[in-house]
């Protein structure tokens, strides 16, 4: 079954209700599978089915994309060369992998050049490039091999190992199609051509998969997502059965029906129209301002008369009072957030910008996990050369280059080598301490208590001590102390519910999505891609210009579906009131240039739009006018009752 639901029509509850209804009919609960694409979509779908079905959804597998894959890997991971313990590299990991790699060839290994063909190995491993010459593969294989010698593997390799053990294996294949008798996809659109090979695999043509998914919304091209997954359902499974939820419960009929007329122009999708159930609402807005800096000021003005109109009594749009987080700013590219930062600021208006550094990259979390990923596996060399070096103990380049020689010689890890009683070195008594240490808190992490285990990591490591001697200022050091806190508690509350140190750390990097990140009272500002799935009584789309929206490369690589998808994403954001917002004039490089507007200002139908700036008769103008009368006799009243 292929469910093809648009914007606001309730995916999710969709999945879920299908569930709890096999659940129902007594479908043993092991043979039921259901993924989706981040931890945070996986955890709503758990906590929905708890509330449907109490303890009976316990032992349910709801999860991503990558922890089925990891699951599956770690099941039968000597099959493939690895142990259970594996570690999951990604990010600074990676980079010093690609970088050790390069360096043995003797091939340029700057940051650039790693970054690059990190990029293209992924890209190759997810068949969304053709190797012509066979160079990348040969790199592709040494970075490989250096992975499984670390008992480690990547995100990619979650998707590409599995298959490989799937499409080898008989028994382990025939093993997992009967824990995936019924396979429930959630935002299918999303999927790549790899994990499409894998829902191949794992659901027979006969077999009952269900996808829920809505083929405009389909904007992840860039990481290789492929609409086209859809349309391949068909030839694939003859007997699919197509259901449009074409009923909108989150947006008004003018917000719709401009984004139905705008979706209309692409001609790679199965087709559907969405009509609301919320009445026809007010037409959406379209700004002109003379430049960025004044189209912030004029949204953060906005913003302030919305708020003031609704907890007025006069008039409201939605019959209850604002908040802040009621309110969003979208743009196509993150740099675009500083004007309206700074008009928000200015006129003080709380607002959280989405997205930047994530909890799991600040540096005392790195060093904290390298600790603990290299206590749980003591073949992880990359884990070794950051927990080596953190605190400083004089352990240079020159040094890990010793001893990564010794450790080839005798085909051992780094730990191994410093525990090695024939490692001769003028570092070799410090060495054998910090190996005996890592070793000592391998014995505690299994036989002590957690909350002991953690503060013997931090005290005998040095770390807390160095936190607390680094850095003048008191405020970084109280934030870093804090963030370790943190990883402390929710390393307690995983043990205590019998979780391993293994199983910890494969979570903690399964965690793609930002979880820290749900600020609340807050504007929120976000780039259009993190917006998906949200929803918001106001939405701003900013940046309405060609070549910001749609984006110049869409327009230069004829991408311009995807580009128009994602439009259609931000359109169908708002709930009651859309403004779309375009500066005539745009600083590029230092310099000041005229902008066009963008062509998704033209592609709508004319009749859901209201040009502020040229209507200045029609009733929505008026309306307008009487708001802002109601705003500031609310400031007023509000200003006279203070005093």
């Amino acid at each position: 079954m292929l469910v093809l639901a648009g914007a606001g029509s309730g995916k999710t509850r969709v999945i879920t209700e299908r569930i709890a209804a096999l659940v129902e009919r007594d479908v043993p609960d092991d043979a039921i599978t259901s993924v989706t694409f981040t931890n945070k979509a996986a955890r709503e779908m758990r906590e929905r089915l708890a509330a449907r079905l109490g303890e009976k959804s316990k032992k349910l597998r709801i999860c991503t994309f990558h922890a089925l894959g990891l699951a599956i890997v770690r099941e039968d991971a000597d099959l493939i060369g690895c142990k259970t313990n594996l570690s999951i590299f990604s990010g600074a990991e990676q980079r010093a992998a690609m970088r050790s790699v390069l360096q043995d060839m003797k091939l340029p290994s700057d940051a650039d050049q790693v970054d690059r063909l990190i990029s293209r190995v992924s890209m190759l491993k997810n068949a969304m490039l053709d190797d012509t010459d066979g160079s990348l593969s040969k790199v592709r294989e040494r970075y490989d091999a250096l992975l499984r010698k670390m008992n480690a593997v990547d995100f990619d390799d979650l998707m590409v190992l599995p298959i490989r053990l799937l499409s080898e294996h008989e028994g382990i294949r025939a093993k997992w199609q009967a824990r995936t008798r019924h396979f429930l996809i959630d935002e299918y659109q999303d999927s790549s051509r790899v994990q499409y090979d894998l829902v191949r695999l794992l659901v027979p043509e006969h077999g009952n998969l269900t996808v829920v998914g809505d083929d405009d919304q389909s904007i992840y091209g860039w990481r290789g997502a492929e609409v086209k997954n859809l349309f391949q359902l068909e030839r694939d499974y003859p007997s699919l059965t197509v259901i449009r939820l074409e009923e909108n419960y989150r947006s008004t009929g003018m917000i719709l029906n401009a984004a139905n007329s705008l979706i209309a122009n692409n001609s790679e999708r199965l087709g559907k129209t969405l009509r609301s159930n919320l009445g026809q609402g007010k037409s959406v807005r379209v700004w002109e301002s003379p430049n960025p800096e004044e189209e912030g000021e004029r949204i953060a003005g906005d913003i302030k008369t919305q708020r003031a109109v609704s907890g007025s009594g006069v008039v409201s749009l939605n019959a209850k009072s604002l908040k802040w987080d009621d309110f969003c700013v979208l743009y196509r590219a993150s740099y675009q957030s500083r004007p309206i930062e700074m008009a928000l600021r200015s006129a003080n208006i709380p607002y959280h910008v989405s997205g930047g550094l994530s909890f799991f990259d600040r540096a005392e979390i790195q060093d904290v996990l390298a600790y603990l990923r290299l206590i749980a596996n003591f073949s992880d060399d990359l884990a070794f050369m950051r927990a080596v070096s953190k605190p400083r103990r004089g352990v240079g380049d020159k040094a890990l280059g010793d001893i990564g020689s010794f450790s080839q010689v005798h085909g051992c890890s780094l730990l191994e080598a410093c525990l090695d009683e024939k490692l001769d070195h003028r570092l070799s008594h410090m060495l054998r301490e910090f190996g005996d240490m890592i070793v000592g808190l391998e014995h505690i992490f299994l036989n002590g208590e957690p909350d002991d285990a953690f503060d013997a990591l931090m005290d005998r490591s040095l770390l807390t001590a160095a936190m607390e001697k680094d850095g003048e200022d008191e405020k970084v050091k109280e934030r870093r102390i804090a963030n370790v806190n943190e990883l402390r508690r929710w390393w307690l509350s995983h043990a205590e519910d019998g979780g391993s140190l293994t199983d910890f750390l494969q979570k903690v990097f399964l965690l793609a999505d930002k979880e820290d990140d749900d600020p609340s009272g807050q504007v929120r500002l976000m780039t259009v891609h993190a917006a998906k799935g949200l929803e918001f009584s106001h939405v701003y789309v900013i940046g309405m210009e060609e070549g910001s929206f749609p984006h110049k490369s869409a327009l230069e690589e004829n991408r311009m579906e995807e580009e128009r998808r994602l439009m259609y994403v931000a359109m169908t954001r708002a709930r009651y009131r859309l403004t779309l917002s375009r500066a005539r004039v745009r600083s590029r490089f230092g310099q000041k240039e005229k902008t066009a507007p963008s062509p998704f200002l033209k592609e709508p139908d004319q009749e859901t739009l209201w040009w502020v700036d040229r209507d200045t008769d029609t009733e929505e103008a008026q309306e307008e006018v009487i708001d802002s009368m109601a705003a500031m006799r609310a400031r007023l009243e509000a200003a006279a009752q203070s005093k």
